[in-house]
């Protein structure tokens, strides 16, 4: 039997103490599950710290509420359970882009129950495909912000609206499909949720406007379906609204882009998708040149179109 004695022999003891209480300590570690995923190991740019235990904010279709699942593709969301303010990102072109219709959605939801803060990268000529091949966009699409009630925890957008060219959506859906599902890759990646933006008709040498619009119509709504992204049917509120005034004119002259009365048609859209609240009552957006009877009848035919097709951003 060893008997240690005398300071040397306790700094001895002391060393093998904490050398035993090392071997335990990296034993727990390893056995412990990682908190945080690293999304680099799935070819994602940047580190996003996501929750990996306790309880989860967002909505969950499918699969535990205390555990995110492994692999590039989430069947949870971290994005914020009945949020105050919805952040959401527009991908398109110019008819997305006209007169700062992300501008004009924020501020006319200023007021509203439920407010809207948006963003656009909108870009005349531009396609989907377009966008994929634009790091700044990607670039958009995985900003994060801090989460106010968990410092743990990352909140991306809320929503990412895409919205195709025209002449894709009416002459080549199968290619329209291709680009949402690989600029929808990086938005399940980032546990946020899609929508499409569905455009309207416009002069055409093959179709007739009515043609243009039930193949969009018809592109949007099948591969809404297929990838179970909500779309927002624009181009039926336009349609509706040139039946019964034709007088507001929601085109410019070359026939598609939008006037200021036509961003504000869309703004209510958007609006009432977002939200599931009327737009009824809100304000203009900043876009003053328009009347008081004019906005609310842009607002009472967004407010009629989603009582007809009821869809939109789930974030409860």
């Amino acid at each position: 039997m060893l008997v240690f004695q005398g300071p040397k022999a306790a700094k001895w003891l002391l060393a093998a103490t904490l050398l035993l209480l090392g071997f335990v300590a990296v034993d727990i570690l390893a056995s412990t599950p990682l908190t945080r995923f690293d999304l680099r190991q799935w070819g994602r740019k940047s580190n996003i710290p996501l929750r990996g235990s306790g309880k989860a904010t967002g909505s969950f279709p499918a699969g535990s509420k205390e555990n995110l699942p492994s692999g590039p593709v989430y069947s949870t969301t971290n994005r914020a359970k009945n949020p105050e303010t919805i952040r959401v990102l527009f991908i398109g072109n110019r008819l997305t882009g006209e007169n700062d219709f992300a501008g004009v959605l924020t501020k006319m939801g200023a007021k509203g129950k439920i407010k809207v803060s948006a963003t656009q990268r909108a870009f005349d000529g531009y396609t989907l495909r377009s966008h994929l091949a634009d790091m700044r966009t990607y670039e958009a699409m995985t900003n994060v912000i801090p989460d106010p009630n968990d410092f743990r925890n990352a909140l991306p957008w809320d929503a990412m609206v895409m919205q195709e060219h025209t002449t894709i959506a009416a002459y080549d859906w199968q290619q329209m499909r291709v680009n949402v599902a690989n600029l929808n890759q990086i938005i399940t990646n980032m546990n946020s949720q899609g929508m499409l933006f569905m455009t309207w008709s416009r002069p055409d040498a093959i179709f007739t406007s009515a043609e243009i619009l039930d193949r969009t119509d018809g592109a949007y709504s099948l591969i809404g379906k297929q990838l179970g992204m909500p779309v927002v049917p624009a181009g039926r509120a336009w349609e509706l609204s040139e039946f019964l005034r034709p007088d507001i004119a929601l085109r410019q002259s070359d026939g598609y882009t939008p006037t200021i009365r036509g961003t504000y048609l869309n703004a209510c859209m958007f609006y009432t998708y977002l939200t599931w609240q009327s737009p009824i009552g809100l304000s203009t957006g900043g876009l003053w040149a328009i009347a008081a009877d004019e906005a609310v009848f842009l607002q009472e035919v967004a407010w009629t179109i989603f009582q007809w097709r009821q869809d939109g951003l789930v974030t409860w």
